[in-house]
């Protein structure tokens, strides 16, 4: 018995440390916490693959931090190297592990690499109420890969059928729209276009109208003349809920992007001859009248379809648009001008101003200018004041003089109007012709008109001082008093068109802090860069890249890129 005993617990023993011995060598068969192959190689274990993602994931980014997030380092790259072909057959070949395939996706999203692509692509192939984060896990990381045109023709494709698997109108569908459509418009593949044109066009209560207008800027980055059509239907579009919403600006910004190839349907648009904006027009009309009988009552559909397609050929800047435009700023002239005739007269003077013109054209356009500002409203006037001041034309300083003159009767007496007309002269003025201001300012009694003109002596002081001379001009460019700087910016666009030095200064101030600032050194190389200025391109795509997300480059982003579009074009030719 007692022998029987002494086997048994023997037994027991040699059993305990058979499996001590098991247990040690499958603690001891697990790789290394810090060595990416060896936890690549467990992600096939369904236990250990929580723990080696996490390994993985710790040894990337903190490869990355020491490389100052240089993914092509040899730290992260050799990560990548060991891992990539695991974490990407692991996705693919496990849809049922649907949170570590999360966890997988968060790392793919870090090293950006093509590698990936596969399991990307798969994440794409989303399934409701189910997988909707990976799909937006892949778009965000496939707007931070380089891709070969297969490869993009190959991602396009799948991000435009994951698209068009979204129809309803949940938080995650929009969330789903929103990554989709800024990864088309990134990659900026024009196979991307019938994608783009469906959400465009789509008018739906299951699809948010912001989402209409991100596909209007995302087609705009693709800038594919095919899209042309559609874009020019956008600038019609409205919300169906709330007319009040549309997306005029981001279609003209798209069509400005796509340039001349937008030319000769903006101009048949002009003439009324493009019937689905005829339609449209009609359409927002009516849906105005729904809710504010009078204001449609002030509407048109020509002076609808008239506005939006003049603004757009401004913004263009052909010249073949100057003819078509004065047209339109001479309709009703044989009657009293309606107010539906008064807003296609103002529309397209508005868009007069900012047409790349040679010198031969200057003169007409003024007449065309001055005759619109005769026959508009008050309001109308004052807005126009402002634009024939960008129109950077000398020709206009006696008609700002008068405008700035005291009128005949006390009751024709409106300060905003003299001040503005005051501002446009100083602005324009050299040091000889700034003479006849300053004697308007001291014959002025003192009051509200008085004061405001005083605030822009210190325009008056250097103009005194610079007179005609360039050089002088493109020192002030720097000035510290922003009203000098502004200023400057005239002068060295009147007397430096053409001229690279002048160009050069002007691209040298387009990133300066003050937005009133960079918009007047905006119009100035406008105009002063006849020829273009791929310098002025580049440094406004800086910018963009820079400053994206900040309160200056939104305020000002409409403006630099409809130039930009402009110098392109000349810069083409």
């Amino acid at each position: 018995m007692k022998r029987h005993q002494f086997a048994l617990t023997q037994y027991r023993l040699i059993a305990a440390c058979a499996i001590a011995t098991l247990l040690a060598l499958a603690i001891g068969c697990h790789a290394d916490a810090n060595d990416p192959a060896g936890q690549a190689g467990e992600l096939s274990d369904a236990v250990r693959r929580e723990n080696a993602i996490a390994n993985l994931h710790r040894l990337y980014t903190d490869a990355l931090s020491r490389a100052d997030g240089d993914r092509s380092a040899a730290g992260p790259r050799a990560v990548a190297d060991a891992s990539i072909q695991q974490l990407t057959s692991t996705y693919v070949e496990h849809p049922e592990d649907m949170q570590n395939g999360l966890r997988i996706l968060d790392l793919l999203v870090e090293m950006r690499d093509p590698r990936s692509l596969p399991a990307l692509t798969k994440a794409l192939d989303w399934r409701p109420e189910v997988t909707e984060e990976h799909a937006i896990r892949s778009a965000r990381v496939l707007q931070q890969i380089e891709l070969d045109d297969a490869q993009k023709g190959e991602v396009v494709a799948a991000i435009s059928r994951a698209l068009e698997q979204v129809r309803q109108n949940r938080g995650v569908d929009n969330r789903m729209r929103i990554e989709f459509i800024r990864a088309l418009g990134t990659i900026g593949d024009r196979r991307a276009t019938p994608a783009l044109t469906r959400v465009l066009l789509t008018q739906s209560e299951t699809q948010d109208f912001l989402i209409n207008r991100l596909a209007a800027e995302q087609m705009g980055r693709i800038a594919d003349p095919e899209s042309v059509p559609s874009l020019i239907q956008a600038l019609y579009l409205f919300a169906p809920n709330n007319p009040g919403m549309r997306m005029n600006d981001v279609a003209g910004q798209a069509l400005v992007r796509i340039g001349r190839p937008a030319l000769e349907p903006l101009l048949a648009t002009l003439r009324g001859e493009n019937a689905e904006a005829n339609q449209i027009a009609a359409q927002y009309i009516a849906a105005v009248r729904q809710r504010d009988a009078n204001a449609a009552g002030q509407m048109s559909q020509q002076s609808i379809v008239s506005n939006e397609a003049a603004f757009a050929l401004g913004q263009l800047g052909f010249r073949e648009s100057i003819d078509p435009l004065i047209a339109e700023t001479r309709v009703g002239a044989t009657g009293e001008l309606s107010p539906q005739d008064a807003g296609r007269v103002m529309g397209a003077a508005i868009a007069l101003v900012s047409i790349n013109r040679d010198e031969a054209d200057t003169q007409k356009i003024r007449e065309a200018l001055l005759a619109a500002y005769n026959r508009v409203e008050l309001p109308s006037q004052m807005q126009l004041l402002v634009g024939m001041q960008h129109f950077m034309d000398p020709g206009l300083l006696p008609f700002f003089l008068q405008k700035a003159g005291r009128p005949r009767s006390a009751e024709d007496e409106i300060p905003d109007q003299r001040i503005l007309a005051y501002r446009a002269y100083a602005f324009l003025a050299n040091g000889d012709e700034v003479a006849a201001l300053r004697q308007l300012q001291g014959a002025e009694p003192e009051g509200i008109t008085r004061d405001a003109w005083a605030d822009f002596d210190p325009i008056l002081a250097s103009t005194t001082e610079c007179n005609a001379e360039l050089a002088c001009w493109i020192r002030k460019l720097g000035d510290s008093n922003a009203l000098v700087a502004r200023k400057a910016a005239y002068m060295v666009a009147r007397y430096g068109r053409g001229n690279p030095e002048a160009i050069n200064a002007l691209v040298g101030q387009l990133g300066h802090a003050d937005e009133e600032v960079r918009g007047e050194v905006l119009y100035a190389l406008d105009y002063a860069a006849s020829n273009g200025s791929p310098e002025a391109i580049a440094r406004i795509d800086e910018l963009a890249q820079q400053e994206q997300g900040r309160a200056i480059w939104s305020h000002t982003e409409s403006l630099a890129r409809a130039i930009q579009a402009r110098l392109q074009a000349r810069t083409s030719r």
